[in-house]
């Protein structure tokens, strides 16, 4: 098994509230020194919200435009981004990805297959959750968001496996050249699909950081915590970005000396909280204070001081306040039956169609809230004044 020791593990920036984790980490490796990033996503938090590349709009005979990760982490205001896929350039802007990538439910680029099995692939049900394994096309169908490694090649028999299999260190079968030390970009999860462990680690400059092997890598994985990873795009792809909240911008070392435009990205962002009003009394209704700028199509529904086993009806609407807005075109309705999880509150993901009348439109809000108690409301002592219910929107 090859050496690798971990030198320093120094927490960075992360913060439990914010559900992302990252520390910057030096590594002693067979081969000398290497330097890098990793991280944690906690998916469990219903503010954390996932990104991927999104499609071309209007479509083109190319999938996508040459983006670098620092420029599309700031246009989306991701906490985390990395590079994602690897890509076949077709211009100096223009690229198709390689393998699987979906974003928020749409299709940017199709599963690969080369001989018996497709890419070994990392998806995010539309909970959120995560899996990874060599995705085929029916079950790619059912995913909100994906990224792919790299399968076989007629270009080398390398396998192209899992990066971590079941736990396994699977390295030496990944694509691509699994034994020569390069930057490395690396995508894992835990078993119950909750968490994300991410690794980028900078290579190809010796007095810095001399890369890794895939079976280092793996290493690093697995340490982490990961039941299975895939290998992603390296060598002067690789690129880390985080924006810790309030903190400076912390980025790796690209070996070509800055970050190379790539086809496709994965991020992580953290939405915003607002109050959309409060209600007691059974059957009131709560409509939003105001308007507000949707800004994404990843919703989170946060209910606070309602009794387990009540029942809240919610529409999204179009334009204005809801309050007063009597013709509104709802775009989508839910009845959810509540309930209450640890530290009294429950949650549920709602994805909004991505359509151009959502995506940046100022909407409005109407909540039925069913079977709450009637007055006196039922919270705790000194809290009558708290608002009921919470809208989590993107940032």
């Amino acid at each position: 098994m090859p050496m690798l020791r971990l030198l320093t593990l120094t927490l960075f920036a992360g913060t439990a509230a914010a559900q992302i984790s990252v520390a910057p980490q030096v590594w002693t490796t067979a081969g000398g020194t290497a330097r890098g990033f990793t991280a944690t996503v906690n998916l469990t938090d219903p503010r954390v919200e996932i990104r991927v590349t999104a499609p071309l709009s209007p479509l083109q005979s190319y999938e996508a435009t040459l983006q670098t990760t620092p420029s599309w982490h700031t246009q989306l205001g991701n906490q985390l981004s990395i590079n994602a896929n690897f890509f076949g350039t077709i211009s100096a802007t223009t690229a198709d990805v390689i393998g699987l990538s979906k974003s928020n439910g749409i299709m940017v680029s199709p599963v690969r297959q080369y001989g018996t099995a497709p890419d070994p692939a990392m998806v995010f049900a539309p909970n959120r959750l995560a899996a990874i394994g060599n995705v085929t096309t029916a079950q790619a169908a059912s995913a909100q968001w994906a990224i792919a490694g790299v399968g076989p090649s007629s270009t080398d028999t390398v396998p192209g496996t899992l990066l971590v299999t079941d736990g396994m260190n699977t390295g030496t079968t990944a694509r691509v050249d699994p034994l020569v030390r390069n930057p490395r970009t690396a995508i894992g999860t835990n078993a119950q699909g909750t968490l994300v462990y991410i690794a980028v680690v900078d290579g190809r400059q010796p007095t810095w950081s001399v890369g890794m092997t895939l079976p280092e890598l793996a290493n690093v994985l697995i340490g982490m915590g990961a039941w299975r990873a895939i290998n992603l795009d390296g060598g002067g792809s690789s690129s880390f970005l985080h924006s810790p909240p309030g903190g400076t911008l912390v980025q790796n070392r690209p070996s070509g000396g800055s970050h190379r435009a790539v086809a496709n990205h994965l991020g992580f962002g953290i939405a915003q909280s607002l109050v959309v009003g409060s209600a007691c009394g059974n059957g009131g209704t709560i409509s939003s204070t105001g308007d507000f700028d949707v800004g994404s199509t990843n919703w989170s529904l946060r209910l606070n001081g309602a009794p387990a086993g009540a029942l809240a009806f919610a529409g999204i609407g179009f334009p204005g306040n809801e309050s007063i807005c009597g013709t509104c075109t709802f775009l989508a309705a839910v009845n959810w039956n509540y309930v209450l999880q640890a530290g009294g509150f429950a949650f549920w993901p709602w994805a909004v169609p991505n359509q151009p009348a959502v995506v940046g439109t100022v909407i409005g809000t109407q909540w039925v809230l069913l079977n709450a108690p009637t007055s006196p409301c039922n919270l705790v002592p000194g809290l009558a004044s708290t608002a009921r219910l919470l809208l989590t929107v993107g940032p």
